[in-house]
């Protein structure tokens, strides 16, 4: 069984957040950053993303700003 290990930090800011996520970004490997984006990429298209054609969709709607 494989088992890991999770790390939870409370930050007094979105601005001390964003500072830690830009640092471990820096930090990451080229191979941890594409393991990154294709879990992102399988949330957002589904397991099937790197086989399968995606469906391109685009959407507006008309709003009245008065």
């Amino acid at each position: 069984m494989r088992t890991r290990d999770t790390k939870v930090e409370v930050f007094s800011s979105f601005e001390d957040e964003n500072a830690a996520e830009h640092r471990r970004l820096a930090a990451m490997s080229p191979e941890e950053c594409w393991g990154e984006m294709a879990v992102l990429q399988e949330r957002m298209w589904g397991p099937e993303w790197a086989t399968t054609p995606i469906e391109k969709v685009a959407s507006w709607e008309d709003v009245n700003w008065v």
